[in-house]
């Protein structure tokens, strides 16, 4: 699940250097899956940024683990719109790539993250409105072969350094069983500029 790009797509957007921390977890079919991906994000002007991605699986009975980085392009205020590249461990390839969409219009944000390379194809689609401190979406996820979707919200609080709680339920169709992610992540600016709350 790569929703984690999706307040570094906001970032890039504003205009942001910060780096993020975001630790979650996946109960499904009995099984407890705990994730932690860390990001990166370095502006160099209001059009370009540097952009990296880290995840590492620690649910035993799959371990794996990605290393991506790559540019994203903000054409104009509101698309963002990317492509990573990197390595991976535990897979039948070594190389791993993901093109990567964002769009903002006032309250409403869409991303998109798609992600190849051996068997472990990954998407993510996440569309939200935003009132306040809260977001109210839903979620669309390819993880293998499995196809899942269902609602997601996101509360945050501490505006300079943004905390935020969240939880995501997924019907997973193509084997008839119900997935819970919840979890939390944690920004930080690099060089001080302003805060990391999407506009």
């Amino acid at each position: 699940m790569h929703f984690a790009l999706f307040i570094l797509l906001t970032a890039s957007a504003n205009g942001q250097d910060f780096f993020k921390i975001n630790q979650y977890n996946i109960v499904y079919d009995g099984e407890f899956m705990p994730i932690i991906t860390f990001l990166g994000n370095y502006q160099f002007n209001k059009h370009f940024a540097f952009t990296s991605y880290f995840y590492v699986s620690a649910y035993p009975k799959n371990s794996w683990g990605e290393g991506l980085v790559g540019a994203s392009y903000t054409p104009v205020k509101g698309i963002t719109i990317g492509f990573l590249g990197g390595f991976q461990s535990n897979e039948t390839e070594l190389w791993r790539v993901s093109p990567i969409i964002m769009l903002v219009k006032k309250q409403f944000s869409f991303m998109g993250a798609f992600e190849f390379g051996g068997k472990r194809y990954r998407w993510d689609a996440m569309g939200f409105y935003s009132w306040k401190s809260l977001k109210f979406g839903a979620e669309f996820i390819r993880y293998y072969q499995m196809y899942a979707a269902g609602p997601r919200v996101e509360f945050s609080f501490i505006k300079s350094h943004p905390i935020t709680i969240f939880y995501s339920g997924l019907w997973d169709w193509s084997y008839g069983k119900f997935a819970n992610m919840f979890g939390i992540y944690m920004s930080f600016n690099l060089f001080g500029n302003r805060p990391l709350m999407a506009e």
